[in-house]
Order: structure tokens, then sequence, then C-alpha cells
């Protein structure tokens, strides 16, 4: 498998193939060296003084791997910033561009969202350099010497209307595609074109993308920007006077949101009090949201990209919220209420267990009427949670598992020995790298449609067929890595299927090897695949 230096490498050396034989300037500047980049005729500064050497010097391309945690310098740009110093570096680079260059620069994210940065953009904007892309690098790239985990700008001397948004991956070659076109789809991956004033990291684009899904799920569902439904939002030095309806949200650290501030160790001094328009939204509702994976993903969003975590007034005014109606926020209320008081009585039982095994058999005998309801419910959520992050490198979603539903194929309405093959070999991509779910009865763009209509008689014929398909095609050797299972989702039957990492390599029909990148699955001949194999199951 390439490591994450590798990628980035090979993404940003195919540019600086593509401008061979132009001027190509190439600050490396960190130590370690992050970029292996050889190509003739490159001028490779590696100090600050280097910059000498440049002087009345113009660029067709400039990349530049520049350290971080500099000391600040004041900038000579229009505002006279005190600015990071590598940002001072990205300046006197720039100012070496051609009119039809471009540059990319491994920076910080926080000169995407931070007063500093956003100023320091507005700046080098005056001077005709536009930041007209930005791509998210693969995690642990700077690992084990930091975690820090920076990200790629590109800039060039004239403005897109938009900007275009990616995620660097070992097979970055439809993103590369799709930059080179200004073209938009609907994954990171491939790239997407986003409003410009709307980006502000790749985190919270997620997040907003996921709260926006949970909208199409639960059409019920409203989202607001928390200022939209608070009446206030106070800070202090000393301890809140305790208002009703409020939600006591931490300014650092991973401590639960609570609705009731005697739940809370924290120091008052370390929480925002957000008192709550009751006309909207019940404090119990909105603690219990943030309670939830996407609730906490969406306080550390406001967090990302800071080397000391710290929410402040303006991240919390505008972070957004998914809120149901006040009936439906009461039967959520209520319901937790419940599972509460089922997990106080649970732990009493184990607690007198062993002093009472009499009652064994009656927890036994109760236990599988009450479990496997509540397993379900479960999984259903798990489900509508894996829909909501939309495809990516661990899950694909497929309309039906053989029935041709494209109008345009000779076949449509039938059944397709194609349509069947895709969904195959995405198991195949998965047991090939490292696992991975697939949703049948899901469509690209998450909506739920069911497999009823994909010859769908019975359960246990449908089970029956999909096995049969696995044998034939996958091998029964591969079952154990493969578990299946049909859900309700939203009145339709869905087809959940978990893949392990297989230590062997999967072969479709025993002759074709696919393995899945994100958020594709590609097959590989001849020597790819042979050093894939060699790498992946040495």
């Amino acid at each position: 498998m390439k490591k994450s230096k590798q990628i980035v490498t090979e993404f940003l050396n195919q540019f600086a193939t593509s401008e061979q034989g132009k001027d190509i300037l190439l600050l490396n500047f960190t130590t370690p060296q992050i970029l292996d980049i050889s190509i003739k005729g490159l001028t490779e500064l590696k100090l600050e003084s280097d910059f000498d050497r440049i002087k009345n010097k113009q660029f067709d391309l400039v990349i530049g791997d520049l350290p971080f945690g500099l000391q600040t310098v004041t900038t000579d740009t229009a505002s006279k910033l005190k600015v990071n110093g590598n940002w001072n570096y990205v300046l006197t680079s720039l100012r070496t561009l051609k009119d039809n260059g471009q540059a990319f620069f491994l920076i910080e994210p926080s000169i995407l969202f931070s007063q500093q940065g956003k100023k320091f953009l507005s700046d080098l904007a005056l001077e005709n350099y536009f930041h007209n892309s930005v791509f998210e690098l693969p995690e642990k790239l700077l690992y084990p010497e930091t975690a820090f985990q920076p990200i790629i700008i590109h800039f060039e001397r004239q403005k897109k209307d938009e900007l275009f948004i990616g995620e660097i991956t070992s097979d970055f070659e439809p993103l590369q595609n799709s930059f080179n076109s200004r073209t938009s789809s609907n994954n990171l991956a491939t790239g997407i074109i986003v409003a410009r004033e709307s980006f502000e990291s790749f985190f919270k684009f997620r997040i907003e993308n996921e709260i926006d899904n949970l909208q199409t799920q639960y059409k019920e569902y409203n989202k607001y920007k928390l200022k939209e439904v608070a009446l206030e939002i106070n800070l202090t030095r000393e301890s809140f006077q305790d208002k009703p309806n409020s939600i006591y949200i931490p300014k650092i650290g991973t401590s639960l949101v609570v609705a009731d501030i005697g739940a809370t160790t924290i120091k008052h001094q370390n929480l925002f009090q957000v008192v709550l328009n009751s006309n909207i939204v019940k404090s119990e509702f909105l603690a219990l949201f943030f309670h939830s994976d996407l609730g906490k993903q969406i306080l550390k969003s406001l967090t990302s990209g800071s080397f000391i975590p710290n929410i402040n007034k303006s991240d919390i005014e505008n972070c957004f919220v998914s809120i149901p109606s006040l009936a439906e926020q009461s039967l959520l209320i209520l319901t937790n209420q419940k599972l509460s008081e089922l997990q106080i009585t649970i732990n009493q039982l184990k607690t007198e267990l062993s002093l009472n095994p009499k009652s064994a058999n009656v927890i036994l005998d109760k236990f599988e009427s009450i479990q496997s309801p509540l397993k379900q419910l479960s999984s259903e959520d798990q489900i509508l949670s894996l829909i909501r992050k939309g495809e990516n490198k661990h899950i694909e979603f497929k309309e039906t598992f053989s029935k041709s539903v494209d109008p345009n194929k000779p076949l449509f309405g039938k059944k397709d020995t194609e349509v069947e093959k895709s969904s195959l070999k995405n198991i195949v991509g998965f047991l090939n790298a490292d696992g991975g779910t697939l949703l049948i009865g899901v469509a690209d763009n998450g909506e739920i449609k069911g497999v009823e209509g994909d010859f769908f008689s019975t359960p246990d014929q449908y089970y029956q067929n999909f096995r049969n398909a696995l044998n034939s095609k996958i091998g029964s050797e591969f079952y154990s890595l493969i578990d299946y299972e049909l859900f309700n989702i939203d009145g339709h039957q869905v087809l959940r299927v978990d893949c392990k990492a297989s230590s062997e390599p999967c072969f479709y029909d025993q002759k074709e090897f696919f393995v899945r990148t994100n958020p594709a699955t590609d097959k590989l001949e001849g020597k790819k695949q042979i050093d894939y194999i060699k790498e992946r199951f040495k």
C-alpha cells in the first residue's frame, strides 16, 4: 500500500511533469522532507536565504512544502498583517508567478477559516493571487513527527467563480481529471465544486452534508444555525444563573453537553450557556442531539485545524443543528428516559445475579423477546447513518443486485449479469483492500429504493440467490469474511453486506482482480496487479 508521502509526491509530480521544460520552482523547506520531486530544470530552494537566487525570476509552476509553527512576521501586503512565517514564504513565492502560472502549497487549514487567514487571502486577492482549489491530504502525512494534518491550497492569477475541493487518495487520477476540466462530481475523491464563501474546512463540509442528508431521511427535521434558535448565548467568569430551557456546551475538551447545569463538573468559565427558544426546541432534545455521533462531530468540527482546540462564541452561534417538531422532540426525550430506566434495571439485575441464580432462567427467557426488536432498531439506525455519510472507500450503494434500472440498456427491467457483477466486484474490491460495507437497495444519491422489485419473493429465496452468486463468482472460501442481512429501512428491504479484509487475494470468477479505492472499485491488471498483491498480501 502506498504511504501518504508517496501519494502526495506523485500527485504534485503529475503537475510538475506536465510543466516540464517550463520554469518550475520547488520550495522544499521541511525536515524530514515530504516531497521527492525531481524534474530536469527544476529550481529548488531549501532555505529562506535561497530566495536571493530567484530575484527578478518568474515561474510557471510553484510547489511549496513549508515548515509549520514558525514565529509570526509582518507582511508588506495592503493590511500589513502579522502572519505565520511560512505564509510570508507563500507571499514571496507567489510574487514570482507568471500571469498564467499556478502554485500549490502545503499549509495549515486555518488559512481558510481563521480571521487572520481570511484577511491574508483577501490581501493576496488584491494582488491578483486567488485560491481556486483546496485539497485534503491523506491521513498521517506527518506521522509520527506530528498528528497535525495540513492541506494543499492552489493559487492562480485569474479568479474562478467557485472553489474546487477534493480528497487526495492513492487513486487520484479521477480527481486530477476533474481538476483539469474543472468539473464537479458528488464525491470528494473525484472533486466537487462549491461556493467559495461557504467552504471553511473538509471536516465541516462533511458534517454539513450529513445534516443535509439527515433532513432528506427525516423530512420533518429542520436545519438551523444555533443562533437562530437561541435567545441568549452567555459566558461567565464566575457562575451561571440557571435559566429555563438552557443547554451548557464545553468550550474545551470532550465532556458531554448537558441540559442541567448541576449535571456538569466543569467550571462555569469553561462553558457556554445557550438559552433556547422554547417555541422551537427543548433543551433536553438538543442535549440529546449533541450526544449523538453527528452532534459530537459537529462540535469537533468547530475546533478542526486548531493547534489548541477551543470553541469561540462565533463558532457556537454559527454551528448547525437539525431539529424536528416539538411533538417529535417530546417523543425522543421520553424514549431516551425509558432507555435510561432500562439501563438502570439491567445494571441492578447484573449486580444481583450472582446472589440470586434462580433469576437467571427468567432473564434468559425474557432476553430474546426484548433484545431482538431493539437490535433491529439499532441496525436500522446504523444503516441510515452509513447512508448519510455517503459513498466512500468503505461504503458503496447499489440500487439493485440483479435488475437493470437503466432505461438506456437493452435489459432494462430484467435480470442483467452485468448489474450483478457490479455488486460482486465491489465485494471483491473490499476483500482485497481493508474491508467495507455494500448496501443493496440504495441509489447513488442515498435514496432508499429497497430490493422488493429486484425479483424479491421471500427473504430466504433472496438470501439463497445471493449466496449462490457469491459461491459461483467469488468462492465459498471467502464466506467467513462476508456477512449479509436484510433490514427494513423506511418501509423498504435493504441488504447490508459487511466485508472483512482478506488475507489472500480474491478474484472475480477466478480471473479478474478488483480493489477498492476511494470511492471506486478498480480493476488491476499486469504489473499494477502484481505489485499490489505483493505489497498488500506480503
